[in-house]
């Protein structure tokens, strides 16, 4: 492949006009034959047929449908959009081969009447929201144009030229927004597209330069250097803009692909490693976990997973993923159970303050927001209530459809693991809001296989230390220094999912099944079971428990859509701490992808040992799996059994017993604001080591470092 510094030179210091000439055709020619192919690919001949019989017969004279508000301006839903995409339909059936519109001398007139009434409307459609014309309308129309190029006759050119100028309506692609993230590679498609109608390789090379110089590393909007994404700023959105993001860079890799303007094998090498290490890996079944798709929670069927995208990156990756990529592509199908192809794997993203945690029988996500990054946004009147979603939401995935479309039904002062307010009316958030998380210490620590997340909470009068300590296939959830000055009660979330089935539990041994649609404390309760799930209650807690309908509508999270209300039965499970708490606490441990709740008494819940739950310190042992977890929120000392950890620092360590007096220390600084090193001293009887841990700085800062040590 030739490097675009190559390619400046190959432009423009060629001396002979023919071989100039003989090099645009080519590669115009193949672009823009690859742009018809993907976009006519996208239609089922059937439907393409049966879209433009009806659009034919609705148009109306001059061109215009009568459905179509075309003076509106609003934020979203934009109707005059839909003009350009009508447009789009016609352009395709006249353009495909196998439709019976194939230049159809009828769809010809029609397709140009129509064009006329747009080019001709005053005052010419426009939006409050600067996407609609910077990117759906102006990619849209360049996709027909170039379609409308393969079929006889083609429009009169200066019609297609008229159509090109609303292709320039853009906001430049070297300002924010257009230069941000997605945004640009959506733009540069269509500057591509503009480029081959116009045989103008000076676009073309911009467009692509633009877009290459996004694949990299960055700590602005992008690939972050942990495999996750961030846009509007450290944001998560892995999903939403992370997808939208590699759709564009998947598109103009397949238009340039063999050209002078591909990409190189490096960069198609960093795509791949954001898309198999993070898109993929925030994905259970069909499903993904909502904490990635950012507002895009408020959205009918967000969270299901778009095979298509996998399948397109699948096609430019190297041969040596491609059965990743399959195993991936059948479990999002159904054609293959959620566990295939999954092997054990927990992944910390320091950057985004997000946890994945992944054995073949499920997946728990963690949705954290600290002084370093961005909570959930609202926006475009979309995630009205999110105030929650960054304080420890968790998606605890079997099957991965726990919580799809449950949104509206939602309890949204009871998102899954966060500790919070009871507040019964959540303010709306009507315009956009997206503030940073105000604490320091979140972070997380990983072996690659197990690993430790931590929150120090302080906000809505209310502070709590919390921690999740991911040991196989037990969550260990602490709480402690729950403390608020508030009028509602605190609550913490354990779950609030869709109600499947039956809801049992039992003090000891004995499972009875939950008497559904009324609200019970259950005080004394040891095991919960519901839908493949296990809760253990480690002591006593006010365990409060329902399952029935909830009531809801998407207006309430989304100001788009229907106000239509929505009755559907939810489990909810939390622990109510009362009003005003002052240094209360929880435990419990959670326990996915159990067949049935006898099962969960074969679990070695006694391997577990909670050595503390203190303000200063939590921490954790695993006899069954020689794992202990430990969270200093300041320097300290912890003893159990004849050993002792110290740290001189805040730190979260992770301690796994290897055998024959090896053990391995992995560890992370939660602040991200320490340089230098953390001093770890581990005594095991009479024997004591010292272990100097040196510090990632920059955008590894936060990552975990591991040494192993042995005290033969």
């Amino acid at each position: 492949m030739k490097k675009l510094s190559f390619l400046l030179v190959l432009l423009f210091s060629l001396s002979s006009y023919d071989c100039i000439s003989a090099y645009r055709e080519s590669d115009f020619e193949i672009i823009q034959k690859r742009i018809f192919e993907e976009y006519q690919s996208t239609s089922n001949t059937k439907s393409l047929n049966e879209e433009a019989e009806s659009l034919l017969q609705s148009i109306q004279s001059d061109g215009h449908w009568n459905d179509i508000n075309y003076s509106d301006n609003s934020m979203s839903g934009w109707k005059p959009d839909l003009h350009i995409k009508r447009l789009g339909i016609l352009s395709k059936a006249y353009s495909h081969k196998g439709s019976k519109f194939f230049q159809d001398p009828n769809i010809h007139t029609t397709i140009i009447q129509a064009m006329e009434y747009w080019i001709n409307l005053t005052p010419a459609p426009s939006s409050k929201n600067w996407w609609w014309l910077s990117i759906s309308v102006p990619k849209e129309i360049g996709q027909l144009l170039i379609a409308l190029r393969f079929a006889e006759p083609e429009i009169p050119k200066d019609l297609e030229n008229s159509m090109i100028s609303w292709m320039n309506k853009n906001v430049p692609i070297t300002q924010s927004p257009a230069k941000d993230g997605s945004n640009l590679t959506d733009i540069a498609q269509h500057m591509i597209m503009q480029a081959v109608l116009t045989e103008n390789p000076e676009l073309l090379m911009q467009a692509v330069e633009a877009t290459s110089e996004t694949i990299k590393i960055t700590m602005g909007d992008g690939i972050q250097r942990d495999m996750s994404f961030h846009a509007h700023g450290p944001e998560l959105y892995i999903h939403g803009y992370g997808r939208e993001y590699i759709s564009g860079i998947r598109n103009v890799a397949v238009y340039t692909k063999g050209t002078s303007f591909s990409f190189t094998e490096e960069q198609i090498a960093l795509i791949s490693d954001f898309t198999r290490n993070g898109f993929l890996q925030t994905i259970r079944g069909r499903y993904v976990d909502f904490s990635v798709i950012g507002r895009g929670i408020a959205r009918n069927n967000a969270t299901r997973v778009n095979v298509g995208i996998v399948k397109q990156i699948k096609n430019i990756d190297l041969e040596s993923h491609q059965q990743e990529y399959q195993q991936a592509i059948d479990r999002i199908e159904g054609k293959a159970a959620p566990s295939y192809g999954i092997s054990p794997r927990h992944i910390y993203y320091w950057r985004s303050d997000y946890t994945v945690h992944h054995r073949p029988e499920f997946m728990v996500g963690l949705n954290i927001a600290s002084s370093r990054t961005v909570r959930t946004e609202s926006g475009n009147g979309e995630n009205l209530i999110g105030h929650f979603l960054t304080e420890g939401a968790t998606y605890i995935a079997v099957d991965g459809d726990e919580y799809f479309n449950i949104f509206p039904n939602w309890e949204w002062n009871k998102i899954p693991g966060t500790t919070a307010p009871e507040n019964k009316s959540l303010s709306k958030r009507n315009r956009w809001y997206a503030e940073r998380g105000n604490a320091d210490f979140v972070g997380g620590v990983s072996d690659g296989t197990n690993g430790i997340s931590a929150y120090q909470m302080s906000d809505y009068s209310t502070s709590a230390h919390k921690s999740w300590f991911f040991f196989d296939d037990k969550i260990i959830c602490l709480g402690s220094a729950i403390t608020a000055k508030r009028e509602e009660y605190i609550n913490t979330t354990l779950n609030q999912s869709w109600l499947k089935g039956q809801v049992f539990i039992a003090q000891k041994t004995d499972f009875n099944e939950f008497d559904s649609g009324k609200e019970t404390n259950l005080k004394n309760t040891q095991w919960i079971y519901h839908d493949n799930i296990g809760y253990y209650f480690p002591e006593n807690q006010n365990v409060m428990l329902q399952a029935k309908n909830q009531s809801g509508s998407w207006a309430e999270i989304n100001a788009n859509s229907s106000s239509r209300i929505i009755e559907k039965e939810l489990f909810k499970l939390w622990i109510n701490h009362g009003k005003n708490p002052k240094d209360a606490s929880y435990s419990y441990i959670l326990i996915p992808g159990v067949e049935r709740p006898e099962d969960l008494l074969k679990k070695d819940i006694s391997s577990i040992t909670i050595i503390s739950n203190s303000s200063t310190i939590q921490a954790v042992k695993d006899s069954s799996s020689g794992l202990i977890g430990c969270v200093f929120y300041e320097k300290g000392k912890v003893d159990w059994d004849n050993i002792r950890l110290e740290v001189n620092q805040p730190a979260l360590v992770q301690l796994q017993e290897l055998g024959s007096g090896e053990w391995k220390i992995s560890l992370s600084e939660p602040t991200q604001k320490l340089k230098g090193s953390i001093e770890v001293k581990l005594k095991i009887g009479t024997k004591e080591q010292k272990i100097q841990f040196a510090l990632p700085e920059s955008d590894s800062a936060g990552s975990t470092v591991s040494q192993t040590i042995s005290f033969q």
